[in-house]
């Protein structure tokens, strides 16, 4: 089984064999513009070309052997095409909150729990829906060219097999699609001027798409025919690689961005508080949880730009640079000597749903070092994940977590998720977990597993084990607190700090 995950800071592709073990894999990474401090923006030919050098990577050892092919997509990006197919602007990522004015138009419009009843989607700058209604309103000649609008994954579909085709869950993660149905919602993309038109087709995602045509055999190594399921949100799909799909059991994930999420069987909301959304993955499961902008994007920002010995230091010893970082980390205890990060660099979109607050470093001293501030970054990340973890457990029970991710690869931060949640934690055999999810959907449309429940008992197997520390978790509980407190004193600063650009 194939699974090719279309992610924000890379693409990669994965060949897995009948026991989930990964055979081949192959990672690109993919660049993130910032023209602006609120902005992001991504070139949609970069992920496609990206996508292919992957997925070669991988076929030209197992391309023979490959019986199905699933995908996983990076969610809430939007890119406008024109009639022929060729991209009008760039992608705008999850990570971009330039979108805050039209997503509080589209609340005053709809009202925010008619929006969020309906879509699973609170009033949010990251969604398509507001998106869309910046286009229009900053880019009018663009958007009057504009015939389809997609995701980064919807337009390597279009280019494989040339037409426009998606799936309902990451359809969900628009703010376009009607929850409850499944299918497009008419009330907003009449809010947002639209009609389905403008949109790909929907297609389960665990069942077979098309099979390979022979020009997107040859582009991507596989031989004519193989049978392609078009998979679902790489969020969704973290939860289906984890094995995190039954009640009691939540998965954590620590890549560029941040979630946490369980799955459920009928969609869930958070009435009005609306501190966590509700997708689809596919056959009639849903998703459930939060997701941050901030999180291993942060640590990235931190080693490209204040990281040059440790680098340096890496490529010598052939070791990756975070393990570097980790290290300084460890030898620090659990609160910093007092020292607290406020990870919003990018705005934040859940719990607090706010895209003016920005990062802050609390509590600095002239006692505090390098490693402070790293372990800080790690506490401050994992703070606001529990934060929306806390709004979960209102609604449902959460009794153990499944970790995935790059930020998973680190043990200490595996013990800081432990300690700040209160839970056991488990990493299991495969740290990218979008990808095995998506072998797992085109396994399940291939016949090879009954559903979600059966292929994960048989794929997915349990490696390191944490136990929350007693005197971490007194210290957590009261930093907890302290930084929520932060976050609101500090918000109004912000604000009026962005005013002045």
């Amino acid at each position: 089984m194939l699974g090719i995950d279309i992610g924000t800071t890379a693409v990669r592709a994965f060949a897995f064999n009948e026991n989930g073990v990964i055979v081949r894999e192959s990672k690109i990474e993919v660049r993130v513009d910032h023209p602006r401090p609120s902005w992001a923006e991504q070139d949609p030919e970069e992920l496609y070309n990206s996508t292919l050098k992957a997925v070669k990577s991988v076929t030209k050892y197992v391309g023979e052997r490959v019986k199905a092919v699933g995908f996983s997509g990076q969610m809430h990006g939007l890119c406008c095409f024109d009639k022929n197919g060729k991209p009008l602007t760039k992608l705008i990522p999850w990570v971009d909150v330039r979108a805050g004015e039209q997503a509080k138009k589209l609340e005053k419009m709809l009202g925010a729990e008619e929006i969020y009843k309906r879509t699973g989607c609170p009033p949010l700058f990251v969604y398509i829906a507001p998106k869309i209604l910046w286009v229009k309103e900053n880019l009018p000649e663009v958007f009057s060219q504009c015939k389809k609008i997609l995701t980064a994954q919807d337009y390597v579909i279009f280019r494989l097999f040339g037409d426009y085709y998606t799936n309902p869950s990451l359809a969900s993660g628009s703010q376009l699609l009607n929850i409850n149905s499944v299918k497009w919602d008419e009330k907003i993309l009449e809010a947002v001027g639209i009609d389905e038109d403008y949109l790909p087709k929907l297609v389960e995602g665990d069942k077979v798409f098309e099979k390979l045509p022979g020009q997107a055999a040859v582009e991507l190594g596989l031989n004519e025919g193989v049978p392609v399921a078009l998979g679902a949100s790489d969020g969704a799909l973290s939860n289906v690689g984890l094995g995190a799909v039954k009640e009691g059991v939540c998965a954590v994930n620590l890549g560029s961005s941040g979630a946490v999420r369980v799955v459920s069987r009928k969609p869930i909301w958070d009435d009005a508080k609306m501190r966590f959304f509700c997708y689809y993955i596919a056959s009639r499961h849903w998703l459930c949880g939060g997701a941050v902008n901030n999180c291993g994007i942060v640590l990235r920002w931190y080693r490209d730009n204040f990281a040059e010995k440790e680098k340096e230091k890496a490529a010598e010893l052939g070791i990756d640079v975070y393990k570097l970082l980790d290290e300084e980390a460890e030898k620090v205890k659990a609160g910093c000597d007092s020292l607290m990060f406020l990870p919003f660099m990018s705005g934040e979109r859940f719990p607090i749903r706010d895209p003016y607050v920005r990062g802050m470093l609390f509590g600095l001293s002239l006692g505090h070092g390098k490693g402070h501030i790293i372990r800080s970054m790690i506490e401050g990340i994992t703070f606001t994940i529990k934060w929306i973890g806390d709004a979960l457990e209102e609604h449902t029970r959460i009794e153990l977590i499944k970790i995935s991710g790059g930020g998973a690869r680190s043990c200490l931060w595996r013990q800081i998720v432990s300690d700040i949640f209160e839970k056991k934690v488990v990493k299991t055999n495969v740290e990218e977990a979008s990808a095995l999810g998506a072998a797992i959907l085109a396994g399940i449309a291939v016949g090879d597993y009954k559903n979600m429940e059966d292929a994960s008992e048989k794929l997915v197997k349990d490696e390191e084990t944490h136990e929350p520390k007693p005197e971490n978790v007194k210290v957590y509980r009261r930093y907890l607190e302290i930084f929520k407190e932060a976050y609101k004193g500090s918000r109004e600063y912000c604000e009026r700090l962005l005013q002045l650009e």
